[in-house]
């Protein structure tokens, strides 16, 4: 009986020794904390002209992709402009007449200098030489002209491309706010715009654990259900201030979220690899020597 109870006490102490070292390797792997997963931007999209909506092509849960149309105002008055300036910046018809000119008032030039001068006065010669000159001059007044004409074409082109609204990122629409026919002004918002590639894992730890978590840091991120399944996320903030009220600091992480698979707005818990916070007791069982 007495061995009985002897091997009985050592096995007990054996189990309760394999479960602490076990605790304490778990407490080593990861220690998981409570985080949000947000998007990267929630953009307010409006106009930076005042004008009439002409056309709204997208939706709520439409998916865009950087620089495409998203809206249009009325830009009849801009398409007008671009064609007319279109129009004169492809026009080489004055230069090419002052061309004409000068050459027409050069080989003049030549003329009077090959006859001699008891046929031809001085006051001639000055004359043609002159014109020529002037020619000279005014064909180069019609090239900065055309050049003129182009940067005016840049301008109306500029012009009407303000009457196209564009989507400045990749990502959905959660909301559509105006309609074709409603007047836009530059503080009207005319969509929400989310981006969901990469989505930001934010999360709040313990100062303690400030000095053990590092810029590029991998971490696991645990979804919530109905989504459910585990990501490897990467540290890219880490904040320098701390809350002195709650005794924490914060830390983003980034999830790539390619296909945009994953919504935002979930609740969700991380995993670092970190070792515990501190060192685990082992006691021995009452009765053992």
């Amino acid at each position: 009986m007495i061995l009985q109870a002897g091997m009985r006490r050592a096995r007990i102490c054996a189990a309760l020794a394999a479960l602490c070292l076990s605790a304490g390797a778990a407490g080593a792997q990861d220690t998981r904390f409570d985080c949000v997963m947000e998007p990267a931007q929630k953009l307010k999209i409006g106009s930076a002209t005042l004008g009439i909506l002409k056309s709204v092509p997208v939706n709520r849960g439409a998916t865009v992709k950087a620089g495409d149309i998203i809206a249009r105002l009325d830009s009849s008055v801009e398409e007008a402009n671009v064609a007319l300036s279109r129009a004169q910046s492809e026009s080489t018809a004055s230069i090419e007449a002052q061309q004409t000119r000068v050459e027409l008032f050069g080989r003049r030039l030549d003329r009077q200098n090959q006859l001699s001068k008891g046929i031809v006065t001085q006051e001639k010669l000055d004359q043609v030489e002159a014109d020529y000159e002037i020619g000279r001059r005014d064909l180069q007044t019609e090239i900065l002209k055309h050049k003129l004409a182009g940067i005016e074409l840049q301008r109306a082109e500029a012009q009407l491309e303000l009457r196209m609204i564009r989507s400045p990122i990749r990502g959905i629409v959660t909301e559509r706010l105006m309609s074709a026919g409603e007047f836009v002004r530059q503080d009207s918002a005319i969509f929400t715009l989310v981006q969901l590639d990469p989505l930001y894992v934010e999360a709040y730890l313990p100062v303690s654990r400030w000095k053990e978590i590092t810029l590029g840091m991998p971490a696991t991120v645990e979804l919530d259900q109905p989504i459910g399944g585990a990501y490897v996320a990467r540290v890219s903030v880490v904040d320098q201030v701390f809350d002195a009220a709650s005794g924490t600091f914060g830390v983003r992480l980034e999830l790539p979220n390619p296909d945009s698979k994953l919504p935002g707005g979930q609740r969700c818990k991380v995993a670092f690899l970190l070792p515990p916070a501190g060192p685990l007791a082992t006691a021995a069982p009452s009765g053992s020597k």
